[in-house]
C-alpha cells in the first residue's frame, strides 16, 4: 500500500521556484523533463516512504522523525507518520540547511 504524499506550503514553494528555474534554463522541454523527474520521485516515496535517511541535525537533538531522501541534485526533507508522507522543502544540494531554515523563517 502506498503512503499518501503531502506538500506542506513551504515545499510547495520551493516545487514552484525549481520548476520556474528549469524553465528559465530551458524552456518548456527542461521544465517538462524536471516534471517526470519529479513525478518519479514522489510516487518512490509513496511507494517506499521508510527508506529516507534521518537528518543528523535531527538525530543530535535526540529525534529520528526527519527524514531526507535525494532525487539527483534534490533533497526530499520529510515526516513520514502512518499512512501519510509530509513533505517539508525540496532544496537543491548546493542549498544549505542554514539557507533553507533564514529563507523559511523570513518569509513567515
Amino acid at each position: 500500500m502506498s503512503a499518501r504524499v503531502l506538500l506542506t506550503d513551504g515545499a510547495a514553494h520551493d516545487l514552484d521556484e525549481a520548476y520556474a528555474r528549469a524553465y528559465a534554463e530551458g524552456g518548456p522541454p527542461e521544465a517538462d523533463r524536471f516534471l517526470d523527474r519529479i513525478e518519479d520521485a514522489l510516487a518512490g516515496l509513496a511507494a517506499h516512504p521508510g527508506d529516507g535517511v534521518p537528518l543528523p541535525a535531527l538525530l543530535a537533538l535526540g529525534r529520528r522523525d526527519g527524514l531526507e531522501r535525494r532525487t539527483g541534485p534534490w533533497r526530499w526533507i520529510y515526516r513520514h507518520a502512518g499512512d501519510e508522507v509530509h513533505v517539508v522543502a525540496l532544496a537543491h544540494e548546493a542549498r544549505t540547511m542554514q539557507a533553507l531554515l533564514t529563507r523559511r523563517l523570513l518569509d513567515a
